[in-house]
């Protein structure tokens, strides 16, 4: 069994969150214990590192964070426990696209153990074909970072308002697509207690992973690695271009995109 950290955080704000797997992640020697990060944030839209605040509406009114990990924007709040697993390279699969299978087995196992038959597609968990959980990725330091999310509930209608579109029939189908790409935990059962979950996410990382999560917390040197990743993350965020172009991405299997021809929106299978 490795020794691994496990670091709650509770309830914290949005950039707090993001810059303290971040700091830890730049704060580790190459032998260092995996540990994870675990908490919950106040609601904020969430871009991917390589997003620009074009793919935002002009009338958000909640904060924007840009990670430090790869994927596109998302809604996270606190009817979501979110995690990221922070874990030296030389223990981490080799190639890139072997991380996700790897780093969101704890969350699989977790999910099962609540009776929810969860299975992966790249970088994305489903259940009954509809996205519960995105992930997102990078190297930071000498780690490599995997975040994700237990999602109890998710705001659709919220969540449709704050990402760009280019008019209000577009909005509308994008509201409606999201109930075909995505679901939450509540609509599929009684979401559990933190407890409970953060409890038995550790037992799946101790029987997928082999590690022992014992609590933790920063250290004085990493404190400062955080901080200045909150300074980072704090900076404006330049504009950008849109991820995908004419439409956004829903899950790893599917996307909304204006028709070329008719200009109406449609569901697109997402290349390969």
């Amino acid at each position: 069994m490795r020794p691994a950290r496990w670091i709650d955080l509770g309830v914290v704000d949005p950039i707090a969150f993001h810059a303290t797997y971040a700091g830890l992640a730049d704060a580790q020697e190459p032998d260092a214990a995996p540990l994870v990060v675990w908490g919950r944030t106040a609601a904020h839209l969430c871009l991917g590192q390589s997003q620009g605040q074009c793919e935002l509406d002009d009338a958000i009114e909640i904060p924007v964070v840009r990670r430090p990990l790869g994927g596109g924007a998302v809604w996270v709040d606190e009817d979501q426990l979110s995690y990221a697993i922070v874990v030296p390279l030389a223990l981490a699969p080799l190639c890139h696209e072997d991380w996700y299978g790897w780093a969101l087995a704890p969350a699989i196992a977790t999910f099962r153990a609540f009776r929810l038959e969860v299975e992966q597609c790249a970088e994305d968990l489903m259940l009954a074909r509809r996205k519960i959980a995105g992930s997102g990725a990078a190297t930071i330091g000498r780690c490599a970072v995997i975040a994700s999310s237990f999602l109890l509930r998710f705001p659709r209608a919220r969540f449709a308002a704050s990402v760009a579109t280019p008019d209000l029939g577009f909005r509308t189908a994008l509201h409606d697509a999201l109930a075909i790409a995505m679901t939450d935990w509540s609509s599929h059962a009684a979401p559990p207690d933190e407890d409970s979950l953060a409890m038995t996410f550790r037992a799946a990382l101790c029987d997928t992973l082999g590690w022992n999560a014992v609590a933790s917390s920063p250290a004085t040197s990493e404190c400062a690695a955080i901080e200045t990743w909150r300074e980072e993350l704090a900076a404006p965020i330049e504009t950008g271009r849109p991820r995908v172009a004419g439409g956004i991405k829903l899950n790893a299997a599917l996307m909304l995109r204006r028709d070329v021809r008719t200009g109406a929106p449609r569901l697109e299978r997402t290349p390969a």
